[in-house]
């Protein structure tokens, strides 16, 4: 039974997900800790998404469809933000799905350490082979603000994900960091959030399945200058972001990691990319990689002109 407030809230965004999304809603609703609702966004899914959510929402009380047609899985996110009731939040993609003690063990670690974020492990899981191919483990470990936002920067231990993790909501609300509405917008919100969580624990427990087709993970997504643009974008809106709150100067060297692959990726992002792009290769190659270094090196106050900035084309 859902109570009238939740402890947990899950936010699931949704587009053209019909062959996967059953599977996802099915793991939650096996879930030891019984707590929580489930907020499915659905971002204007011309397939049978909608009637596959509608389904659980009408048998299950716990989930509820909200549709929405516009905006990315930003914006999706951010609607399941605004109606969520739960003092703690977790997002789950709809491709992918959670094993039955996700959001106990969780759940556990963020109360019993009085923490702000409690993150796991995930294992990696491609679709076509149907086996785990990874397996992401983590050490049982507690972090104050500054260690942690160092280890996310990094993106080895902590990663760029909104999902493997649970959040206290109050990082969100009390703070008014809303999730951008772009691709990568992960890196950023992340980023974002860290720098108010005073503890963070990390547990040595995968539970959850981050699934692909197959191990043939850039060729599954349609690559575009939008695309590439917002990778590069997640340099200077991270660095602006850290400015603003006084911390960059400490954290400047675990945060030349994601800049160091931003800038070695884009030429790798510019190759995938289709024809137009990929005729430009060069041109688009270093303009991006360009704007990469000026994100780097700028005055702070520039930072967001540099964001407005296309770079590659």
């Amino acid at each position: 039974m859902k109570s009238e407030t939740p402890e947990i809230s899950v936010i699931i965004p949704v587009y053209n997900s019909q062959m996967h999304l059953k599977e996802c809603l099915e793991s939650l609703q096996r879930q030891s800790f019984s707590d929580f609702e489930v907020l499915i966004i659905n971002n204007g899914s011309t397939d049978n998404s909608s009637k596959i959510a509608g389904e659980f929402s009408d048998s299950d009380s716990r989930f509820k469809l909200i549709e929405h047609n516009h905006g990315r899985q930003g914006e999706a996110r951010n609607v399941g933000l605004d109606n969520a009731s739960g003092n703690y939040i977790a997002f789950v993609d709809s491709d992918d799905t959670v094993l039955e003690h996700y959001l106990e063990k969780l759940y556990t670690a963020i109360t019993g350490n009085q923490a702000d974020v409690a993150v796991c492990g995930y294992r990696l899981y491609y679709r076509k082979s149907k086996k785990v191919i990874q397996t992401h483990r983590l050490k049982n470990r507690i972090y104050d603000r500054k260690d942690a936002m160092k280890e996310l920067l990094r993106d080895k231990k902590m990663r760029f994900y909104l999902w493997n993790k649970l959040w206290k909501v109050s990082l969100f609300r009390d703070n008014d960091i809303h999730i951008p509405d772009m691709f990568y917008e992960d890196a950023v919100a992340c980023s974002q959030l860290y720098c108010h969580a005073d503890k963070v624990v990390m547990i040595d427990y995968c539970g959850y399945n981050y699934i692909r087709a197959s191990n043939k993970i850039f060729t599954e997504i349609e690559m575009d200058g939008t695309r590439i643009n917002d990778y590069i974008n997640t340099v200077p809106m991270i660095r602006s972001y850290l400015e603003g709150k006084g911390i960059y100067n400490d954290v400047k060297k675990p945060f030349f990691t994601h800049i160091c692959h931003v800038f070695l990726t884009v030429p790798l992002l510019s190759a995938q990319a289709h024809e137009d792009l990929d005729r430009n290769l060069l041109k688009n190659s270093v303009s991006g990689m360009g704007k990469v270094i000026r994100s780097c090196n700028a005055p702070p106050d520039e930072l967001d002109s540099i964001t407005e900035e296309i770079a590659v084309m």
